[in-house]
């Protein structure tokens, strides 16, 4: 019996039945085009054919139909967009914009020999307008053609947006946040995120998402040079469709120290990537770490109402002022009531200047029901959060928000 128990091993020693296998993404189209009718296809399939373009594929639907498509899947590197008979060409353009993913040239084509409309298209974000008919030289031209950064147009030169989510301390539900952030951000506006845990050792992301960590993170940190897309592509977990984990495990004798410019080069590489990256950063006080918070277009602290944490809360706030203030901060204070009597109240927090951007009742109940996570105030403040971020807010509750 004694030997039996001793072959035992726990669940975590045991990841197979527990975890799910690290599954690649998609692989990525080099060029989609998007028709109207069949004289069209049949004449950018032809110029098509003349060019060094491998496996280009052609759609029917014009300008809604390209809409539609990178509303459910990946966006190819170009696409070719028929706007023949829009009515708002260059407000479609701007939707179009708002799916693709960063890095992606449009090229337009349509029936209106207009430069009025030219300008409005290349405004919007288009690399270029083909009045048809459509010749091969002119399809070459616009394809082969490599604008300077700053030159280049709207869509083809956008990055992904950076949300950085800190704990104020440990246990205070930061990971909590950036994980639903994600999956909402991914699956509800169907936008491709990459979620970064920053802590090597202990990082729980993976874990609640039932994924299985790679050492890829370790090596991408510790060896910046061999950091692109390719090398990415191989190290990160896909859960659901547009979902991307970049996590460790790795032990905890084994040093796992990385620079601030390898956090720098990481973070560049998935910006070309992914319309957001949430990054689940440690409460390290270290340059690497403070890196990742430097860089994001958004920091997010989430804070109780105890007095360290609104100690720290205030410390960390300082930390931002100090290097990127031009960023965007907002505060979240979570599981509040918690404390009872002794806690800090939201009114004392005002005093230290600490108001918060959104509150989260405590409601120990919906995470100890089995099963998937309730709608409630922590679903519908992280529906509010990505609403924010999006710039697609959505209608706030009385208690979501305060004044600034």
């Amino acid at each position: 019996m004694i030997n039996a128990l001793q072959t035992l091993k726990s669940p975590l020693q045991t990841p197979g039945p527990i975890e799910k296998a690290v599954r690649q993404p998609a692989s990525r189209a080099r060029l989609m085009a998007f028709v109207l009718d069949g004289e069209s296809e049949a004449s950018l399939s032809s110029c098509l054919a003349q060019l060094p373009v491998p496996s280009p594929m052609i759609r029917r639907g014009g300008l809604a139909g390209a809409i539609r498509y990178l509303g459910a899947e990946r966006s190819p590197e170009s696409i070719i967009v028929d706007i023949s008979g829009a009515e708002m060409p260059a407000s479609q353009i701007h939707d179009l914009a708002e799916l693709c993913e960063p890095g992606v040239m449009v090229i337009a084509i349509g029936d209106k020999n207009d430069i009025a409309l030219y300008r409005d298209l290349v405004r919007a974000g288009v690399s270029e307008y083909i009045v048809k008919p459509i010749t091969a030289q002119l399809l070459a031209k616009a394809l082969i053609r490599a604008p300077a950064s700053d030159e280049a147009s709207p869509i083809s030169r956008k990055l992904g947006k950076v949300v950085a989510v800190v704990g104020a301390r440990g246990g205070v539900g930061a990971t909590t946040l950036a994980i639903h952030l994600a999956l909402h951000l991914a699956d509800q506006q169907s936008r491709r995120v990459m979620l970064l845990d920053l802590d090597l050792h202990t990082g729980d992301c993976a874990l609640a998402l039932n994924l299985r960590p790679t050492p890829g993170l370790r090596e991408a940190l510790a060896n910046p040079l061999r950091i692109d897309s390719v090398f990415l592509d191989r190290t990160m977990a896909l859960h659901g469709e547009r979902l991307f984990v970049l996590s460790a495990e790795e032990p905890l004798r084994v040093d796992s120290e990385f620079t601030a410019e390898a956090v720098d080069k990481l973070v560049g590489v998935l910006r070309t990537q992914f319309h957001y990256i949430v990054a689940d950063v440690p409460r390290i006080p270290g340059s690497a770490y403070w890196q990742a918070l430097d860089t994001a277009d958004l920091r997010i602290i989430v804070a109780d109402q105890t007095l360290r944490s609104v100690r720290d809360t205030v410390r960390l706030r300082e930390g931002f002022s100090a290097a990127r203030a031009e960023h965007s901060n907002m505060l979240v204070v979570n599981r509040n009531g918690e404390g009872g009597r002794r806690a800090m109240t939201l009114a004392d927090m005002a005093k230290v200047k600490l108001q918060p951007n959104f509150v989260i009742p405590f409601r120990p109940r919906l995470f100890t029901a089995p099963g998937p996570l309730r709608r409630g105030a922590l679903t519908e403040v992280v529906a509010a959060l990505a609403g924010e971020i999006s710039g697609r807010a959505i209608g706030r509750k009385r208690w979501w928000r305060f004044a600034i």
